[in-house]
């Protein structure tokens, strides 16, 4: 385990490498250049006095090797906007970025399995096609147009829920009100991961109870429920583990156009406004950030495997 764990931190450093490199190579190569030095007020004099002060005008290696010095020690540096650290302002998106991507992890895990369990066992029955039905909906419709629509209903409509917004300004915390805000991003959200996910269980499921092991325990008398239970479900379970590993980064993903439309201050709304203000310490904290998060989850989803078939091994 430890020597998988050390192949596993290298093969992530490389990613990070990479990761790192592109996204500032792409960044500052992009024409154009940081919002505050692209205002109309500033003279060229100006423009080349603040380029200097912000190290834009040395090489493109020079600087890059300058960030990762600092990123080496977690410091990534200060926002072109408003001057703050890059580490500050990130740790302060990133929770609610987590919380939002979990929710919607959880309610795609909660009701995604127990529907393809159902979808599987009872196949060709109005309930697997009505759950196959959803899934073609759910993977076919935009977000941005589903989360429209949801807003027009819940909100307009009937007045039931909040559109934007992490809390009701000038309220006190409390989790009522934090959870009529979530509701309706995290439902959009879901729909990157929940239908994927009916549908790899219903056919994972339906593989494994057509083999030999399964048709065994049948004979031997095992009640149905022990059967899929117990054998079929676990071995079942792995190739679904596998999708949830690459579902994960849609969610990082989506949580960019949910956050911006619900207005949800997380990881994704702060990149589209860093992106178009060019802030590039900034971009580069949320790239490197959003990449670990995914190594991480992959790794966690690696580490299931020995837990659901004890037959694998990380030697």
């Amino acid at each position: 385990m430890g020597r998988y764990l050390l192949e596993r931190a290298f093969q992530a450093l490389v990613v990070l490498i990479v990761v790192s490199t592109l996204t500032f190579a792409m960044v500052s190569l992009a024409p154009g250049g940081p919002a505050i030095m692209m205002t109309m007020e500033s003279t060229p004099e100006q423009r080349e006095a603040l380029a200097h002060q912000l190290g834009l005008d040395q090489p493109l290696p020079v600087r890059y090797f300058k960030w990762i010095g600092s990123a080496l020690r977690a410091d990534f540096g200060r926002s072109f906007g408003d001057r703050r650290k890059v580490n500050e302002v990130i740790l302060e998106r990133l929770p609610n970025t987590l919380l939002l991507g979990g929710t919607a992890l959880v309610l795609s895990i909660l009701i995604g399995i127990p529907a393809g369990i159902i979808s599987a066992t009872r196949r060709y029955s109005l309930s697997d096609y009505v759950v196959t039905f959803f899934s073609f909906i759910g993977v076919s419709i935009p977000a941005f147009w589903f989360a429209i629509l949801l807003i027009l209903m819940f909100t307009v409509h009937l007045d039931w829920l909040p559109a934007s917004g992490m809390a009701a300004p000038g309220m006190p915390f409390s989790l009522a009100n934090r959870l009529s805000h979530l509701i309706l991003p995290a439902t959009v959200l879901a729909t990157a991961t929940l239908p994927n996910l009916v549908r790899f269980m219903r056919s994972a499921l339906i593989e494994e109870i057509g083999q030999d092991y399964v048709r065994t325990a049948r004979a031997k008398g095992l009640p149905n429920r022990q059967v899929l239970s117990r054998h079929a479900l676990r071995n079942a379970m792995i190739p679904v583990v596998t999708v949830l590993g690459v579902l994960i980064p849609r969610l990082a993903g989506g949580a960019v156009i949910t956050e911006t439309i619900f207005g949800w201050p997380g990881m994704g709304q702060l990149a589209v406004s860093s992106t178009i203000g060019r802030d590039y310490p900034m971009v580069m904290g949320i790239t490197v950030v959003v990449a670990v998060v995914v190594i991480v989850s992959n790794l966690l989803v690696d580490l299931a495997y020995g837990w659901l078939d004890p037959r694998i091994t990380y030697g």
